[in-house]
């Protein structure tokens, strides 16, 4: 025969924390009382599936994460590119006004040559006193474009073959083939260059299309070497069309780009030093805004 109460009758008489506490006149902390309440359904630990539900989440929110550092990386890298890009061009904007002043300076020097071996050409003849001989009429150019476009392109070519001076030969060739790419005007009263017209001049004579940079540095060379036979302008064919940029040049300078009147005289014979040796060179009397 059992003496006593069984353990769950004692149990049950049990008094709880929070009854001892309150007869006591004790308050218990806020983790004391939650340690004192009986364990239920609501304090069981997460399932798998709910742990794995939870390991989804934040593997998606690194990935976004990562995928934002990522993006912000290659926005930095674009960035250092366009600050890298910029500092090139103003360097190669201050070799090309050097090597402008440079070409103009030899420019000159081809004119001062022309005067003196013409007359020397001259004096020559009559000093010889033959009179079936006669000095060769050198007409004289209007501008640099005017004068390279009519002399040997071959020597031309030549004298342009350095690679920072290649350009200027391209925009000789580009004027001197008006007739196939500039866009004549309705009138007859000359021709004119739009940037798509030297563009498909200029893939027509590479056999392939110039970069950008490219067309803008022939565009300036043709303005250069055009002196006052050529005009920058704009041009607009309705209110709605947007203005294009244009070189314009008058027929008549147009057509003498192609009368070939220095092909034969020996023009531009240089040494290695690139110094005028011989030849005939005419005189760039007019023209004088701009040079090589």
């Amino acid at each position: 025969m059992a003496i006593g109460q069984s353990s769950e009758a004692v149990d049950e008489q049990a008094v709880s924390d929070d009854a001892f506490a309150e007869m006591m006149g004790i308050e218990l902390e806020a983790d004391e009382q939650t340690l004192a309440r009986p364990a239920t359904d609501d304090d069981s630990l997460p399932t798998r599936e709910e742990l794995w539900a939870v390991v989804k989440q934040q593997s998606k929110q690194l990935e976004q994460q990562h995928t934002h550092i990522n993006q912000l990386t290659e926005r930095v890298s674009e960035l250092e590119d366009d600050q890298e890009k910029a500092t090139q061009s103003r360097q190669d904007l201050a070799k090309n006004t050097t090597e402008a002043k440079d070409d103009a300076e030899k420019a000159r020097e081809i004119a001062k040559s022309a005067s003196a071996t013409a007359n020397q050409l001259k004096a020559d003849i009559d000093d010889s006193n033959d009179e079936t001989a006669a000095a060769p009429e050198v007409e004289e150019s209007s501008s640099p474009l005017d004068f390279f476009a009519n002399c040997t392109q071959y020597k031309v070519k030549q004298m342009f073959s350095e690679k920072n001076k290649k350009n200027a030969f391209r925009a000789i060739v580009v004027a001197k083939r008006w007739d196939e790419f500039a866009t004549r005007r309705a009138d007859g009263s000359g021709v004119f260059w739009t940037r798509a017209d030297l563009k498909e001049a200029l893939t027509a004579i590479e056999g392939e299309k110039p970069h950008g940079t490219t067309v803008t540095r022939v565009w300036e060379k043709l303005v250069e070497l055009g002196g006052h036979d050529v005009t920058e302008a704009t041009r607009q064919i309705s209110r709605r069309q947007e203005k294009k940029e244009i070189i314009a040049m008058e027929h008549e300078a147009a057509e003498r780009l192609l009368e070939s009147r220095y092909v034969g005289l020996d023009l531009l014979e240089t040494t290695d030093e690139k110094t005028i040796t011989g030849g005939v060179t005419p005189v760039v009397t007019r023209g004088e805004r701009s040079t090589v």
